[in-house]
Parts: C-alpha cells; sequence; structure tokens
C-alpha cells in the first residue's frame, strides 16, 4: 500500500462520509485534515482525552465522546462548539464507543442510573434520557449497527459461579424509533471471546479468541459456519492481545489488530495476505468506500491508499 499522510499519535482515525474530512484522536486534542491538499484545518482540545469520534449521516455534525464520557459536538462548517454534554447526578455516561440515531442530537450509549449500567437513548440536547434494557452485569459495550435485522449489537459481560468466572452474553437492541425492544442472545456454544464483528457483506458473525481462533456464524446466531485458528495459517504465537476487528467495505477482507501487528486476512479462507509488526496498535480500518487503509497506535497514524483490490 502507498502510504499518503503520516500522523502523530492515532487512537482512532475516522473519515467524513463525503472524505473530505479526516479526523484522529491524541491524548488532549482532536486532529482534523481536509484530504484534498492534507492541510491541518483544525485542533479540537474540547474535550480532553478525546476516545470515539463520528459524524453525523449529512456530515454537518461531527461528534467527539471523551474517555469520561463527556460528549461534544461541533458544526463542521467552522468547528464551532454548539453542544456539551456532561455525566450528572441522574445518570453517567459511560466510556466506550455509540450510536448516532435519527432523531437530531439523540444517540444510544449506555449509561449507569443508580449503580446498574443499561442501554439508553440519550438526547445531548435536552439531557432527556429513556432506559431501554433492564440488564444485570458489570460491563456493557456498543459494538456496530446490524442492518441484516436493524438492531444495535452489545456486549455484556457479567460474573458466574462462586468464583465469580467472566462470561459474556450478546444484546440486540432494536432502533427505539421503531420499536422499544431488546434480546439477550444465550447458549451460543462458544468459549469467552475478545472481538465480535458482523460481516453485512456474508451475512456473518465473526467472534475472534484468545488463542488466535476465528469462530464464523451465520446471521441468526445459531449456526457455526466455519473455525480457523491463524496459527494453522502461518501465525506465529507471540504474547499479544487483540484490540479490534473490521473489514473492509466489499466484504473481501477482514483487518485484525492486535497490540503489535495488524493482520489483512481474505475473507474465503481467513488466511493472512499481509501481516505488518507495530509497537502499541490499537486500530486498523479500511475507509468506508475501501479508497483508503488508515492505522493508529500509540505513537503514530498511517493512511494509506488501498491497493489491495484483485489480490
Amino acid at each position: 500500500m502507498n502510504l499518503i499522510k503520516n500522523l502523530k499519535t492515532s487512537y482512532e482515525i475516522v473519515l467524513s462520509n463525503d472524505k473530505r474530512l479526516l479526523c484522529h484522536t491524541m491524548g488532549g486534542k482532536t486532529v482534523i485534515f481536509e484530504t484534498e491538499t492534507w492541510e491541518k484545518v483544525i485542533e479540537l482540545t474540547k474535550p480532553n482525552n478525546p476516545d470515539t469520534l463520528h459524524f453525523s449521516k449529512n456530515d454537518e455534525l461531527f461528534y467527539i465522546k471523551n474517555t469520561v464520557g463527556t460528549i461534544c459536538v461541533y458544526d463542521t462548517k467552522n468547528f464551532q462548539l454548539i453542544k456539551t454534554i456532561k455525566s450528572r447526578k441522574s445518570f453517567q455516561i459511560e466510556e466506550g464507543n455509540f450510536a448516532l440515531l435519527n432523531k437530531p442530537f439523540t444517540i444510544l450509549d449506555v449509561l449507569k442510573i443508580n449503580d446498574r449500567k443499561q442501554v439508553c437513548a440519550l438526547n445531548i440536547e435536552t439531557g432527556n434520557y429513556e432506559i431501554l434494557t433492564e440488564l444485570e452485569g458489570t460491563h456493557i459495550e456498543f459494538n456496530q449497527f446490524i442492518p441484516y435485522d436493524n438492531s444495535y449489537l452489545f456486549t455484556l459481560s457479567y460474573l458466574e459461579g462462586v468464583k465469580g468466572y467472566l462470561k459474556y452474553k450478546l444484546v440486540k437492541v432494536v432502533d427505539p424509533s421503531v420499536e422499544r425492544s431488546y434480546s439477550i442472545v444465550e447458549n451460543l456454544g462458544l468459549t469467552n471471546w475478545d472481538l465480535v464483528y458482523y460481516e453485512p457483506v456474508h451475512q456473518v458473525y465473526i467472534f475472534v479468541h484468545k488463542d488466535y481462533e476465528l469462530t464464523i456464524m451465520d446471521a441468526e446466531l445459531k449456526t457455526v459456519l466455519k473455525k480457523v485458528n491463524l496459527t494453522e495459517n502461518g501465525v506465529q504465537s507471540t504474547d499479544e492481545y487483540f484490540v479490534h476487528i473490521a473489514a473492509s467495505n466489499d466484504g473481501s477482507y477482514i483487518v485484525l489488530t492486535s497490540s503489535d501487528r495488524v493482520f489483512i486476512l481474505g475473507f474465503e479462507d481467513l488466511t493472512p495476505i499481509q501481516i505488518e509488526e507495530l509497537e502499541y496498535t490499537c486500530f486498523a480500518e479500511f475507509s468506508k468506500d475501501d479508497t483508503y487503509f488508515l492505522v493508529g497506535t500509540w505513537s503514530k497514524g498511517f493512511v494509506f491508499e488501498n491497493n489491495l483490490k484483485g489480490l
């Protein structure tokens, strides 16, 4: 791949939907570039310690959430700060990814209310929220939107038994503008996983386990279609741990990010096409139209031109 742009520390890298703007998060700020010239547009210092970035569908709004749950909303015309919401006495906004809903300034996120964490629809403008689940667990993490059944996928962590073994369940929350309901997916027949990802082109779920094993399940989460161990496909085992998974827009490639390496796998046989060793890697994804390949580490970031098509 051809390197287009070097960046500094990049915990996350996001392109606007029209590909006009590229943003990346650093320890104390969010930096925004214009992709036609790669000139820096602005550095946003609010909120501090940015964690998660989202552009609205029309690219008119830019959302930044930090590691303690503060969310700032900017307009993208001149990047004026227009909305900010923080945790309050009545609720605490949890760290982690969130989803933008169709209603203006409304997000789907995890709130801690009366010492219990639940998935809620939160209006950033008013601070009003609606609790959508009744879950018992230690942690809830948003994964992604699932177009197959118009739901939002979360992972629920909980402790089981006297010894407190950590277990996982999947939770699907229906778009609350359509229907206020959710379901818990149990009895998957899988040991705990590090990552889960729904690949929409092939309509399958991919589970990543600590032992380099990948499990592929159907869209109904009822049938295991395939199990592959990457060590049997030429991957050398190390003490790394997996931190991120994504896929190319056309479904041809799966991207696995570990703490020390980036793996690009062919979807059909999950054989590594390219493995790059990068210290303290935290993020790697294709852009939404597969034009770019974006990689972030604790010290650097990289924007590559994607030339893998046809390989």
